[in-house]
């Protein structure tokens, strides 16, 4: 049998209330076995309250240049946020990490005031990665780098993506034809191998094709067979669950059916039947250090 392990991570802990309930839910009642929390958004001082009683649930930082207030003033990250101080939205920050309109400092000096806020809240972040994945843009991967570095911090997402059963098409799970999907896939391959070199990271995070993750009917069907064809290795399953949406979410959310059905398919109890039957071991950000040493171990003894 494989030597399986997946971490269940959640993503956008303590963005509202909603999604924090729905967070501890899948975990208390299904297969989340960590989460990622956003320090600037409304709910995460609820967060951290909540976390008092679940001790089980490993929490990392997700690290946020993209939605909501910088934790900085204004004046110390002029170049990530509006004159009100709100970051830009996904898609002009990204256009922005691109052609490198953003300063690094900024970016290095928030990300750092975001993971001491989780620590300063009593929290060792057993990981980072961001919202919108926006490390792995060029302008903000060594900043990101550098601050899990400095603080610390030594497991991260990988950069790279896997689709179970591997496709037969050419590229990986990103959009676009098959030439941006292959130098995409290179891309992220290629920071994996250098900038996060130092990082503990899963092997991959599970992705689907974009056929796959529009049509959310189908979606459920298609994380089960990803677990069915699960290879040897160490894999991260990145969710989103929410209860229905509360009031504090209404201007904040834009996937909330998304949302409560991740979160119905989490605490699905054949799920975690299927997990049993094919031998996949479910783990956190905080034993991926030892899994990684049990699975290099494993590998060498049979080389």
């Amino acid at each position: 049998m494989n030597l399986s392990f997946l971490i269940v991570n959640a993503d956008d802990l303590g963005m509202t209330h909603s999604i924090t309930d729905g967070i501890f839910l899948a975990h208390s009642h299904g297969i989340l076995t960590s989460a990622s929390l956003m320090p600037n958004m409304p709910a995460a001082e609820y967060a951290v309250e909540r976390l008092q009683d679940t001790r089980t649930l490993g929490v990392g930082c997700h690290l946020n240049i993209c939605q909501g207030r910088s934790l900085l003033h204004l004046s110390e990250v002029p170049s990530l946020v509006d004159s009100s101080g709100l970051f830009h939205p996904p898609l002009e920050m990204a256009r922005r990490l691109w052609r490198w309109q953003v300063n690094p400092r900024e970016i290095e000096a928030e990300f750092r005031a975001q993971l001491r806020w989780v620590k300063i809240h009593g929290i060792s972040p057993t990981h980072a990665d961001s919202h919108h994945h926006m490390h792995l843009y060029p302008a903000a991967a060594v900043p990101f780098a550098r601050v899990l570095a400095s603080e610390g911090v030594f497991c991260a997402r990988s950069s790279r993506c896997a689709v179970f059963p591997r496709p037969h098409s050419l590229g990986g799970p990103h959009e676009g034809g098959p030439l941006r999907r292959i130098l995409v896939g290179f891309y992220r391959t290629a920071l994996q191998s250098t900038i996060f070199r130092r990082l503990i990271s899963p092997d991959a995070r599970i992705s689907f094709l974009s056929r796959d993750r529009n049509n959310p009917s189908a979606l459920a069907a298609r994380r089960s067979t990803a677990l069915h064809h699960l290879p040897q290795g160490i894999f991260e399953l990145a969710c989103h669950p929410s209860l229905p949406r509360s009031s504090d979410g209404a201007a904040l959310d834009a996937i909330c059916s998304q949302r409560e059905e991740e979160l119905r398919w989490l605490v699905n109890p054949e799920l975690r039947a299927i997990i049993a039957g094919c031998g996949i071991r479910l783990i956190s950000y905080a034993r991926l250090p030892s899994a990684r040493a049990s699975l290099d171990a494993t590998r060498t003894a049979a080389a």
